[in-house]
C-alpha cells in the first residue's frame, strides 16, 4: 500500500495522523538532486520491492554491530537470499566519521570487488549514513548508496540533506561533498528501542524547525511531547512525520541551501563546538546551542525574554534535555572552536537567529546575521554562568 505526496503540505497539527502499519507514504527531498523518500511504520517488507526497480552487481550491506543483531539482519537475509550481498560493520557512533575509517572503508570495497554497478546500504544512524554515503561519493568518483536511517535523527533530518561528511582534527564535518542518495527507506519501526538520548537528538531538530519557521508546529511538539519521551507505535510515528513535513517546505523554498535553508543551521555553530569540545551528541549540543543563541537574539533587541523563556520551557520541561552545561567548556575554548566552525563560511562570527518566533532575522540577505566578537564573548559568559548558578542551585524553574 502506497500513498504518494508530492506537493507542498499545507500542515495542520491538529489533525491526526493516518496511522496504517505496513503503507508507504512517498516523499521527496526536494533538493537539486531529489531523492525519493519512503517512510512508514513496518514498511521493510516492500523494501526488496524498491530495491529491483534498479539492477547492480552487489550490494554491500553497511551498519554497527548491535544494529544488526536488533533489526538489520532480517533485512539482510531478505537481501541476501535473493541477492549478492555482503555485511560490513563501521564503528558505532562518531567515532565512524574520521579519515582512518573512511579509508579503510574504501579500500575494503575495492578489494571485494565494488564496481560501477554496485549499491552500497547504510542501515544505521546519520554517523553511518555519513561514512557510507561520503565513500560512494569517492569511489570511482560516485557510486549508488541508499541510506536506512534507524534513528530519529537519520529519518528527520540528516538524509534529507544529501550532506556526507567527516570530522577533521579541528571541528565537525571539515571534509566531505554532496552525493545524493538513490532513495531513502525510513521505517519507523526502527525507532520503537532507540536510546532516549538518541531519540531527544532527532527531536531537538524539530523544534528547531519550529522556531525558525512554523510556530503552529512548534505548538505541536509543546502539546504532543513528554520529557520520558513515551510514546505509542502510531504517536511516534506521527511526531517523526510531522518533523518531517516541517523541514520539507524549508527545501522546497532552497533545494540548494544556499539561501534561505540555512536557518537550518539555528543553533549550530554554538553547538557544533560545543560537541567537538566535549564529544557528546549532536541534539543535546544544539539545545545548548539553540539556548545561547536565544540569549543572544534578545541581546541584539530582536527577541523578548519570553523567547527565551520558551527555548527552556520546550528544550528542557517538555523534550528532557535538561543535563547541565558540562563543566569543562570555557568561554575562550567555545569561542575558538566557533571560530573554527565559521571558517566555513569565510566569515567572521556570523550567526542565524530569531525575529521572533517562526520567523528568522535578515539584515543582510543571507539569514546570517554578522555580531560584534565582545558581544558574543559576554552572551556566551553570561550564559555559562547562568548554568553554573541553576546547577549550585539545583533548581530549574521556568516560564510556561
Amino acid at each position: 500500500m502506497r500513498t504518494v505526496i508530492t506537493k507542498k503540505q499545507n500542515m495542520n497539527h491538529n489533525q491526526p495522523f493516518d496511522f496504517v502499519p505496513g503503507k508507504v507514504i512517498t516523499l521527496s527531498t526536494h533538493l537539486e538532486k531529489p531523492s525519493p523518500f519512503y517512510f512508514g511504520y513496518g514498511i521493510h517488507q516492500s523494501f526488496l520491492s524498491e530495491l529491483e526497480k534498479y539492477s547492480f552487481d552487489k550490494i554491500f550491506f553497511f551498519t554497527e554491530p548491535h544494529l544488526f543483531e536488533s533489526y538489520g539482519k532480517e533485512l539482510y537475509d531478505q537481501i541476501s537470499a535473493k541477492y549478492p550481498c555482503s555485511v560490513e560493520f563501521v564503528p558505532a557512533g562518531e567515532k565512524c566519521k574520521y579519515f582512518p575509517v573512511l579509508e579503510e572503508t574504501c579500500e575494503k570495497l575495492i578489494a571485494k570487488g565494488a564496481s560501477k554497478k554496485s549499491i552500497l546500504l547504510a542501515f544505521g544512524g546519520g554517523t553511518v549514513g555519513n561514512v557510507v554515503g561520503l565513500a560512494a561519493g569517492l569511489i570511482y568518483r560516485g557510486i549508488r548508496f541508499v541510506e536506512i536511517p534507524t534513528s530519529m535523527t537519520g529519518q528527520t533530518d540528516s538524509t534529507l540533506s544529501n550532506k556526507q561528511a567527516v570530522n577533521g582534527g579541528t571541528g565537525k564535518n571539515h571534509f566531505g561533498l554532496y552525493h545524493a542518495p538513490l532513495f531513502i527507506w525510513a521505517d519507523t519501526k526502527y525507532l520503537k528501542t532507540e536510546p532516549p538520548f538518541s531519540r531527544r537528538s532527532g527531536i531537538i531538530e524539530g523544534i528547531k524547525n519550529g522556531f525558525i519557521s512554523d510556530e503552529n508546529f512548534l505548538e505541536y511538539l509543546e502539546q504532543s511531547l513528554n520529557p520520558e519521551l513515551d510514546f505509542t507505535d502510531a504517536k511516534l510515528t506521527e511526531i517523526a512525520y510531522k518533523i518531517i513535513l516541517s523541514k520539507l517546505p524549508i527545501l522546497q523554498q532552497d533545494p540548494s541551501e544556499k539561501g534561505y535553508a540555512i536557518t537550518l543551521e539555528y543553533g549550530h555553530t554554538f553547538g557544533h563546538g560545543i560537541e567537538w569540545l566535549e564529544k557528546i551528541s549532536h541534539g543535546e549540543a544544539v539545545s545548548y546551542g539553540m539556548k545561547i543563541a536565544s540569549h543572544l537574539g534578545k541581546e541584539l533587541g530582536l527577541i523578548s525574554q519570553k523567547d527565551v523563556e520558551r527555548h527552556y520551557y520546550v528544550i528542557e520541561k517538555k523534550l528532557g534535555f535538561n543535563n547541565p552545561f558540562p563543566e569543562t567548556i570555557t568561554t575562550e575554548k567555545l569561542m575558538d572552536a566557533m571560530i573554527a566552525d565559521n571558517k566555513k563560511t569565510g566569515a567572521a562570527l556570523r550567526f542565524v537567529l530569531l525575529e521572533g518566533i517562526g520567523q528568522c532575522y535578515n539584515p543582510e540577505g543571507d539569514f546570517l546575521v554578522t555580531v560584534d566578537k565582545e558581544l558574543v564573548i559576554k552572551v556566551v559568559e553570561d550564559f555559562i554562568q547562568q548554568e553554573r548558578q541553576r546547577k549550585s542551585a539545583k533548581t530549574y524553574a521556568f516560564a510556561v
